[in-house]
């Protein structure tokens, strides 16, 4: 069911910020960090996000609001979206110049890392406290029936799916290697 995966695929986000607050800890500690771990998981949230997560939830916001009308906590959900996919490239950017040896001040790097943090967590949370639950409660087995309809795409992340993409391998050996730690 649609908000399965979407539940499933916040708990990966999840696990990808943990391992970024991990690295936050690490730099105010003084100590090193892996960038292309930061890298990657970066570009995973905006490649997946863009691709696969944010229109499969924008299917189920845009259906919602058609049926059900204008809710505060809906209805800026896409705009929201689009901020954040700003936010994540810019960041990107960053993360980028570091790897190609730009020198970015240790204290930006760590103010703008904890932003991006902040900004993901905030979002997560705003859909898994407010939005998912209102549109569990009213959506019908119709509705649910009628947005599954609507998604056509072929899911298979490129982390924490069967075939895990050349450019995310390094991060899903980190991610399995965090399981691990906690088990």
């Amino acid at each position: 069911m649609m908000i399965e995966r979407i539940r499933r695929e916040h708990g990966y986000m999840v696990r990808l910020l943990a391992i970024l607050n991990r690295k936050l800890h690490l730099l105010e500690q003084e100590q090193p960090i892996n960038y292309s771990i930061v890298k990657e998981i970066v570009d995973y949230l905006a490649n997946h996000s863009e691709k696969v997560h944010h229109p499969k939830e924008d299917i189920l916001y845009h259906y919602f609001l058609e049926k059900y009308g204008e809710q505060e906590q809906i209805s800026d959900l896409e705009a929201d979206h689009k901020a954040l996919s700003e936010k994540t490239h810019s960041f990107l950017d960053v993360v980028e110049m570091i790897l190609k040896d730009a020198v970015v001040p240790q204290d930006i790097f760590m103010d703008k890392l904890s932003h991006f943090i902040q900004d993901q967590k905030r979002h997560l949370d705003l859909e898994e406290q407010s939005v998912l639950p209102l549109i569990e409660k009213r959506f019908t087995t119709a509705d649910w029936q009628h947005v599954e309809s609507l998604w056509t795409v072929e899911e298979n992340d490129p982390v924490f799916g069967e075939t895990i993409a050349d450019r995310y391998k390094q991060l899903a050996e980190r991610v399995r290697q965090n399981d691990n730690e906690f088990v």
